[in-house]
């Protein structure tokens, strides 16, 4: 098997679980295996024939990750969109690192690739999570440190995961976001959820005028003048998922463009000392 240099990025990635000293080898497209624990479920067919016309011009640039198994086969731990191009485009070899993982590790580091990717949606990202925890007993907060998230963002995506079916394929269309989806789950029965589901895709209604909703608060309309703009909406539930409370983000105009304030919403004082918990947590690192 030819062996080549391996590139930076990959080696500060993996760091000293590489094979031969950072070196890359050229194995058989048939003696790689899928990885088990890929959380990606959703792979595009038109973007792996782009990729796979792509990799027939100029060869594959960044190598895969396995780890050996036996009769000299391999498992993929992350690359597996490459893989599955360089199939399809016909390569009989593909570069690959080989790196010396047991179970947990190989698992750890699949999620952590497509992460660092933003290749998955909310529920294959809750499902992973949920994985993790229930096959080796992890917590939410260790499971949080080791791909670099906080404790409510994690817990908040594993929760979604009881939301019903149609409600999730539309988190996995991308029709609704966490934030919107997230309230849902104070809902007593399926049919609220799903009804008011449809209603947020259908109206576009903001996380904020959601939670308005299910409060019994018919949401105000806002003057077109000071609509918030989508980009702070999705921001506004990034926070709110991060932290697990409502947030609002509001700017100011004219000479006050560049300034504005967060505001995080709390209802009693628990909920206030964990959020300045995870505020001051952040903070110290």
């Amino acid at each position: 098997m030819t062996k080549k240099k391996l590139g930076r990025g990959l080696g500060e990635l993996f760091g000293d679980d590489l094979d031969e000293s950072g070196k890359v080898l050229d194995i058989s497209t048939d003696a790689i295996s899928g990885n088990p624990w890929q959380p990606r479920q959703d792979f595009d067919e038109e973007s792996l024939k782009s990729l796979a016309e792509s990799i027939k011009k100029d060869g594959l640039l960044s190598p895969v990750v396995v780890r050996k198994k036996e009769d000299n086969r391999y498992e993929l731990i992350a690359g597996e969109r490459r893989y599955r191009a360089a199939k399809l485009a016909g390569l009989l070899l593909i570069p690959a690192i080989v790196v010396d993982y047991d179970d947990r590790k190989a698992a750890e580091m699949a999620l952590v690739e497509n992460l660092q990717r933003e290749d998955l949606n909310p529920v294959e990202e809750g499902l992973a999570y949920q994985k993790l925890m229930e096959t080796y007993g992890l917590t939410q907060e260790e499971v949080a440190d080791k791909v670099g998230r906080s404790r409510p963002y994690v817990a908040n995506l594993v929760r979604l995961l009881e939301l019903p079916e149609e409600i999730k394929n539309f988190l996995i269309k991308k029709e609704l976001t966490p934030g919107q989806a997230r309230p849902l789950l104070t809902l007593p029965s399926e049919a609220e959820k799903v009804s008011l589901a449809r209603r947020i895709v259908r109206e576009g209604l903001s996380a904020r005028a959601v939670e308005e909703l299910i409060r019994g608060k018919k949401p105000e309309k806002p003057k077109k003048e000071t609509q918030i703009s989508e980009y702070l909406k999705s921001l506004e539930d990034r926070l709110g998922l991060s932290v697990g409370s409502p947030v609002s983000i509001h700017v100011g105009r004219g000479r006050n463009a560049h300034k504005g304030t967060i505001s995080i919403s709390f209802k009693n004082d628990e909920e206030f000392q964990r959020i300045m918990n995870i505020l001051n947590q952040e903070q110290q690192q």
